[in-house]
């Protein structure tokens, strides 16, 4: 399954951007079992330069014993407080290898040890969406939830925010200073490109999968 097709035009974008006030957000919905857990030990994020921009997101954890399946969310979280967050959590285990990768499976027969792996293509004109479109966007997480049960009615969740390892993979991709702020060096708009072109990217996964 190739993503790179299926990212929303600008305009569509904007519209979609405009439409969140009422957006929920993870952090608002209670776990409903806290002997079931699961935990990010790491991610990154990371840009590769060829005939397109290669976008890489890579996670590592661990969940209890007691887990059943996991599932992952990427959230956008805006400057009014609202976010792209519909109540959907990516279910594992999954594996697509194609142009584009999506990998989020346990390491071993149970969830105590996942990974989850993304190779996003995108074409450098893709990422063309001026300033003014995307301005509202303020940060990036990656949530992972652990469900103790099949129809996921019991489940515990946390998250990690990954914008400021977004924010160093832009400085060092585009050669600029650390002493110097994205808006500074006039490409804020790319930083909040890279991260709305993954997340449309993911929301197209998910919904391709419903």
């Amino acid at each position: 399954m190739c993503i790179r097709n299926k990212f929303i035009p600008a305009l569509i974008l904007l519209l979609f951007l405009n439409n969140l006030a009422f957006a929920l957000h993870p952090r608002d919905e209670t776990p409903t079992d806290k002997s079931v857990w699961a935990k990010i030990d790491k991610a990154n994020f990371k840009l590769e330069e060829d005939e397109v921009i290669k976008i890489f997101i890579e996670a590592e954890g661990r969940a209890s014993l007691n887990t059943n399946h996991c599932g992952v969310a990427f959230v956008v979280v805006y400057k009014n407080g609202s976010t792209n967050y519909d109540g959907v959590f990516l279910r594992g285990p999954i594996n697509i290898e194609n142009t584009d990768t999506l990998i989020f499976e346990p390491l071993e027969k149970n969830w105590t040890k996942w990974k989850l792996y993304i190779l996003i293509h995108a074409e450098k004109e893709k990422i063309g969406l001026s300033k003014e479109e995307l301005k509202n966007i303020s940060s990036f997480e990656l949530w992972i939830r652990a469900y103790a049960d099949e129809m996921e009615e019991f489940w515990n969740q946390s998250y990690v925010d990954l914008t400021k390892v977004v924010v160093e993979e832009m400085e060092e991709f585009y050669g600029m200073e650390g002493n110097q702020n994205v808006e500074e060096k006039g490409n804020e708009w790319l930083f909040i490109a890279i991260i709305a072109i993954v997340a449309i990217a993911i929301i197209g996964i998910i919904y391709k999968l419903r």
